[in-house]
């Protein structure tokens, strides 16, 4: 089976959830016996389709100049250029299916005629929320969704673009929200079955309309580490946390620090992840880290995510956005990581409070530094939590499933 994934980036200009995700299912799609192959936009000047192979996966990029947050949303709402290269892909791979993982920054409409059914991952709520993430970026707190006949949607606009002063202006930015939104909902009957990867992502989406009947959900899977032996001062106590992933206001990195400030100086905090996205927010996070032992490292390669994870007691996930699944939680509890994480979105499922982790409210800074506490002082309580991790879900199981929905829909 030919198998063409859509996504907005890619390697090796951007590493994120989504990206490394597709890269894994290829490549198990590839391992398989199946043909994957990648197309995605790619930041740069002039205008050209690049064909290249990345992790022995063929990519198709299309470079279409610059990319600003105004020019990703209206290449959304049509980009002649960006639709010629998708229809050029499609004519040229002759796809069995088609695997949505984003479409951000390119030409919706260009899918309408697809050669092939079309699946698609709700990596994130994009389809409903131009931002993905459902915060807010005027008021930095965690959205419903579209309401007030997309003011709302607007006003994030407008703050995006720098413009947050001017939310006045929103009810003349409204209409073009209204526009995208009737462009994804007229792709909506052509998209075969919509792959959720937890129940909440699922639940959230069928509130909003979503067909129910054709919303699908499969957990993701990972790749397994290399045996890597955990570090020697890995204790009974916590003594060494750690967090993995995006350095964005919405991961909440600073309510992570403002909690570990008020631990004892005995104890260690690694931060990893690329500080050159937010380059202000990350500035933020070095002037409120006033405790000696924080760390921050930088990004990491993929076997030093597994050594660090290895080596540490604790991973902390304290999202302020309602995270779709996070893969770190899984790649923690494949080293015998506790993990301690917000309790909102799909954390909640993915954490079992008092058995593999320990769940504290979103925002809490002060809950966040108890729940740390505890797993310092508490006898036991950390082997415990180890002792209740159960073996995670491999990328292979998860690739047999969606291979299973694949064939249904092509047959």
């Amino acid at each position: 089976m030919r198998i063409l994934h859509i996504l907005h980036q890619y390697l090796p200009d951007h590493v994120g959830g989504t990206e490394l995700y597709v890269q894994t299912l290829a490549q198990s799609q590839q391992q398989a016996g199946q043909e994957p192959i990648i197309f995605c936009r790619r930041h740069g000047q002039g205008q050209r389709l690049e064909q290249a192979t990345w992790a022995d996966l063929p990519v198709f990029y299309a470079v279409n100049g610059p990319l600003t947050s105004a020019r990703r949303f209206r290449s959304t709402l049509g980009d002649r250029f960006l639709g010629d290269c998708l229809r050029q892909v499609m004519a040229q791979t002759q796809p069995d299916l088609i695997h949505i993982h984003h479409l951000m920054g390119l030409p919706v409409r260009a899918l309408l005629a697809a050669p092939a059914p079309m699946v698609v991952t709700l990596h994130d709520y994009w389809w409903l929320c131009a931002n993905a993430q459902l915060v807010t970026d005027y008021g930095g707190q965690v959205c419903t969704g579209p309401r007030w006949g997309l003011m709302n949607c607007a006003r994030c606009g407008l703050a995006r673009a720098g413009a947050g002063a001017a939310w006045p202006l929103a009810p003349l930015l409204a209409p073009a929200f209204a526009w995208r939104a009737a462009l994804l909902r007229e792709l909506w009957p052509h998209i075969a079955a919509w792959i959720a990867p937890t129940a909440f992502v699922a639940d959230w989406h069928i509130a909003h309309g979503f067909p129910p009947e054709r919303v699908h959900v499969i957990g993701h899977g990972i790749e397994l580490p290399p045996a890597i032996e955990s570090a020697p001062s890995r204790s009974r106590e916590a003594r060494h946390f750690v967090y993995i992933g995006g350095l964005a206001w919405q991961k909440g990195v600073h309510v992570l620090i403002d909690a570990f400030n008020g631990l004892p100086a005995t104890v260690h905090l690694t931060i990893a992840g690329d500080e050159s996205a937010f380059p202000d927010y990350c500035a933020d996070l070095r002037a409120r880290a006033a405790h000696p032992g924080i760390r921050f490292v930088g990004r990491l390669t993929r076997e030093q995510v597994w050594r660090t994870l290895a080596q540490a007691d604790v991973l902390v996930v304290p999202s302020l956005w309602y995270e779709t699944s996070s893969l770190v939680i899984q790649e923690a509890f494949a080293t015998r990581t506790p993990v301690i994480a917000a309790d909102h979105g799909a954390l909640s499922e993915r954490v079992r409070p008092g058995v593999d982790g320990l769940l504290v409210p979103p925002g809490d800074a002060a809950a966040l530094r108890r729940a740390m506490q505890r797993l310092m002082e508490e006898p036991g309580l950390l082997d415990h939590l180890r002792a209740g991790i159960k073996p995670v879900r491999t990328i292979a199981e998860h690739a047999g499933e969606v291979e299973t929905l694949y064939r249904r829909l092509v047959s």
